[in-house]
């Protein structure tokens, strides 16, 4: 995943912001500004605590990153100007950008990316997740350091393109004077509103700012959606995410609509060990789950066509996808009630969710029918939408409506398999999966890509989750900027965004 990722990439769980006022750009008088609405609220500019997704827009314009994702998303050259392995995968070397200074002075050189590396990997969050298999971090010399690992991983270079990668300045790597990089923006702390709106301006010590175009970013802070569509619809944002159905009201103002590839949505079984409900450690009441949903309703209908059914984790674009899989458990109810009754429930089970109507009402309806039809009692909680993101990870919950971000098949097994993975919360933990993953993680070439369909069709086939759909990114554009999406990245990240003149 990245995205994995999140998803994120993932979705705005965040309670309602009014959107502020103000026009767009001025592309014609020299002042460039891009300004951008974001679902999701900003988490503390402490590196250690980023998540992805989303999160990553308000991370970009102050931090750069030790690689750059090309729009093949591909790593090029950035902080770091190359790098290699030994043979054993085990330590990446890279060599640094010299002369490059935090906008406080310090120079960023091997030390600073060894307190960034050791720092960030000690947090909870996404970022922090993909940065585990590092054991230690040399400075060989001030231009070069020695990234160590326990144990390969086959994503780790893509990884230090976004916010796992950024690199703060080691006195302020806290977050709490606010964020202190080497990118190519500032915090204009008088112009922002913690919550609301930032302002980021050039940083005039930026050694790539043709990379940039924009004098100004601003960035406000709108999570509900429909303030999110009428900000753009009325012009005072450049790029916004937006909900399927708003696609065509956009097209209609003669704004575009932008799509990709994002997340795998559906029903996510965390507790597949059946610690909290017993009756979801048992594979056959998996698969029943998986018998429930008419995917290609919930594509066409709910998603507008903006989705993909699909019956696996893995998206089309991943290595580890596999066509064939996806006839497996198809739309039937009556399939399902029979294995649930193999399994020992003939007459299903009560199972508490979180109630996510606030931020996908048609995706809990129809997941609460579903589930209903076959026997499954489904009791709901409110939990504020500011706690729902916290409270799945920390597993308080069995099951739930879910999107997360399933890219390269690395960053969805170190994400969401892996027993410390950041998107398995109960700490499910499979032997026999567990095995394959071990192996996975030190193959190359054919031999890795074998393996990462072997996990792929394990998990299908053990019914970890009972996916729906390959849901897009979809997104409102004004005429005013070009933008670029990029493969295995939920949101389309600054540098993939121009002027359009």
């Amino acid at each position: 995943m990245r995205r994995v990722g999140l998803t994120g990439a993932v979705l705005a769980l965040v309670s309602a912001t009014a959107c502020g006022g103000g026009g767009v750009s001025g592309m014609g008088n020299g002042d460039k500004t891009l300004t951008l609405a974001v679902g999701v609220s900003a988490t503390p500019w402490d590196l250690a605590s980023a998540g992805l997704g989303d999160y990553i827009n308000y991370y970009e314009p102050v931090f750069d990153s030790l690689v750059r994702l090309d729009k093949n998303a591909e790593a090029t050259p950035n902080l770091a100007t190359s790098w290699r392995y030994d043979t054993s995968r085990t330590v990446l070397t890279m060599k640094l950008r010299k002369g490059v200074r935090f906008t406080d002075g310090t120079a960023l050189d091997a030390t600073a990316v060894k307190a960034n590396l050791l720092h960030t990997k000690e947090g909870t969050n996404e970022a922090a997740g993909k940065l585990k298999a590092i054991d230690t971090v040399e400075a060989v010399n001030p231009s070069t350091v020695a990234i160590h690992l326990s144990a390969p991983d086959p994503s780790l270079v893509t990884s230090l393109g976004d916010p796992s990668g950024m690199m703060a300045s080691p006195k302020a790597l806290d977050g709490k004077r606010g964020p202190v990089g080497s990118g190519p923006y500032e915090l204009d702390k008088a112009a922002s509103t913690n919550g609301s709106v930032y302002t980021f301006t050039r940083n005039p010590g930026y050694w790539n700012t043709k990379a940039f175009p924009f004098n100004k970013i601003v960035i406000r802070t709108i999570s509900d959606p429909t303030a999110r569509l009428n900000a753009l619809l009325g012009e005072q944002v450049d790029w916004a995410r937006i909900d399927p159905r708003s696609a065509s009201q956009v097209k209609g103002r003669g704004l575009r609509v932008s799509s990709h590839v994002d997340a795998v949505e559906g029903l996510y079984i965390w507790d597949r060990a059946g610690k909290i409900v017993p009756a979801l450690g048992k594979v056959k009441v998996r698969q029943a789950l998986n018998h429930a949903f008419d995917r290609d309703a919930i594509a066409k209908k709910i998603n507008m066509g903006y989705a993909t059914a699909t019956s696996q984790m893995a998206i089309p674009e991943s290595s580890a996808y596999e066509k064939s899989l996806q006839s497996k458990y198809a739309y039937d109810p009556e399939k399902a009630r029979k294995l649930l009754a193999e399994a020992g429930y003939p007459h299903g089970f009560t199972v508490t969710m979180p109630d996510v109507s606030s931020v996908a009402a048609a995706q809990q309806a129809v997941m609460t029918q579903a589930l209903e039809d076959i026997g499954i009692r489904v009791k709901t909680k409110k939990v504020p939408s500011t706690e729902l993101f916290t409270s799945l990870q920390r597993g308080k919950y069995a099951m739930s409506w879910f999107k997360l971000a399933s890219y390269r098949p690395w960053d969805y097994i170190s994400t969401q398999l892996t027993e410390n993975g950041a998107w398995n919360p109960a700490g499910d933990f499979d032997p026999k999966l567990n095995q394959l993953i071990g192996k996975a993680r030190k193959a190359t070439g054919a031999t890795q890509l074998h393996l990462f369909q072997q996990i792929n069709r394990y998990v299908q086939t053990n019914a970890f989750n009972a996916p729906w759909d390959v849901l897009d990114s979809v997104h409102g554009v004004s005429n005013s900027i070009k933008v670029t999406p990029q493969p295995f990245e939920s949101s389309i990240p600054i540098y993939q965004m121009t002027p359009a003149s």
